[in-house]
């Protein structure tokens, strides 16, 4: 407890990454800094350590950081690759000469400037007005100062039959739990008819010492009225602006836009052909599209690894922490997949 804790105090000072409130997750294993406040969450994998995210640290510490986790890699004889990292701090990664790739992008937006109107987010306002009319309305749920059984009876319920509806396991890692026993500075929304129904909910991460928020889960009932989320979206960041928020995000889009580089690797290739060819597995188009209708600002994010250039084993590393099941139920749905077809 007491390293969470400290963690937490880590991030709520330095985090720049929207994954990195993910830090605090179960599935992490944390490596500090020494002589400065910094962690990197990991996992290990086969012979990989497999960073989410950027490090946590000021910027001026991020080149002693990354060497210190380079040292601690070649002593424990481990590969080293970090996911979906900020275009802007690539300089540091370049510069101890690790090796990099386009892993998708990152849908951001300005939390003062964004709203419904023009013909970009024509869907999403119709979705909105849809769920008006059938007269449902946005509550924020605060579990660290009064549980309530019924609404968290409600988010596992909803959130059971989002699971069964899925070819894979749940995806973890680069996407939060719920935490409800310890939620810390995460936000709970949700959706709800006259009748009490919980129709969908939305679950939020802080960065940027909280002038910035990531909707990190997006839930919604089987059968729910059409315009759940669009109505959730809508009235978040409706409070974000009158809390003076600065950011917000949706999210990242693995593998959308990783040809549209210069000159783009093999391994950009691969992740494009699985982006455009594996969407009965994790959905990465439709990830995309239903991020794109609410005309976000997209930001590249980026695989580093070292050794420089990455290899199938640590691909398949990637894919295992992803994975709540490991990379054998990627291998098992894909199978799946082209046996139905």
């Amino acid at each position: 407890m007491e390293d969470w804790l400290r963690v937490r105090d880590i991030l709520r000072k330095y985090a720049c990454n929207s994954l990195s409130y993910l830090s605090l997750e179960p599935d992490k294993e944390w490596f500090f800094a020494e002589g400065f406040e910094g962690v990197a969450s990991f996992a290990i994998s086969g012979s990989t350590m497999v960073v989410c995210g950027d490090p946590i640290c000021p910027e001026d510490k991020m080149d002693d950081m990354l060497q210190q986790l380079l040292a601690y890699s070649k002593k424990e004889k481990l590969r080293l690759v970090f996911l979906f990292v900020l275009e802007k701090n690539l300089k540091h990664y370049l510069w101890i000469n690790f090796g990099c790739q386009k892993s998708g992008e990152e849908a951001v937006f300005d939390v003062a400037g964004w709203s419904m109107a023009g013909g970009k987010c024509a869907k999403v306002r119709s979705s909105y007005h849809t769920a008006l009319h059938h007269g449902l309305i946005v509550k924020e749920y605060c579990p660290y100062q009064q549980r309530d059984e019924a609404v968290e009876k409600q988010f596992h319920e909803i959130s059971g039959q989002w699971l069964a509806q899925k070819h894979t396991s749940r995806l973890q890692f680069a996407v939060g739990s719920l935490m409800l026993d310890r939620p810390c500075d995460k936000r709970y929304f949700y959706a709800v008819d006259q009748e009490g129904v919980i129709q969908g909910f939305n679950v939020l991460n802080p960065y940027l010492s909280g002038k910035a928020w990531i909707v990190d889960i997006m839930r919604r009932r089987e059968g729910c009225p059409h315009g759940v989320m669009e109505l959730l979206f809508h009235d978040i960041m409706e409070k974000l602006q009158k809390e003076g928020a600065e950011e917000a995000s949706l999210g990242i889009a693995p593998f959308f836009g990783t040809v549209d580089e210069m000159h783009p690797t093999l391994f950009e290739k691969a992740e494009h052909y699985i982006y455009e060819h594996m969407n009965g597995i994790y959905g990465f188009r439709p990830l995309w599209e239903a991020k794109d209708k609410y005309n976000p600002r997209w930001e590249n994010v980026y695989l580093v690894s070292h050794p420089k250039h990455m290899s199938l084993w640590m691909d398949k590393a990637a894919f295992t922490v992803l994975d709540s099941n490991g990379f054998g139920d990627f291998v098992k749905s894909y199978f799946q997949q082209h046996k139905e077809e």
